[in-house]
């Protein structure tokens, strides 16, 4: 069976409620707040909203300790 170390642990933990933190609050201002105008004559200017980072964050730091 796989072991982690308690740092190792201690970093995915911070790590999930980073995340959490950041979808709910994510979650929480897209309720409140109206859809932005679109950008318009900007090719390809897509903008990326806080709960894809903190996903991309996460996988990569679990991807980095799977390693």
């Amino acid at each position: 069976m796989a072991q982690i170390s308690i740092g190792k642990a201690a970093v995915m933990v911070a790590y999930a409620i980073v995340a959490l933190s950041a979808f709910a609050s994510t979650a929480s201002a897209q309720a409140q707040a109206p859809a932005p105008a679109p950008d318009t004559g900007a090719a390809f200017s897509l903008t990326v909203s806080g709960a894809a980072v903190a996903a991309s964050l996460l996988f990569s730091a679990v991807a980095l300790l799977r390693r």
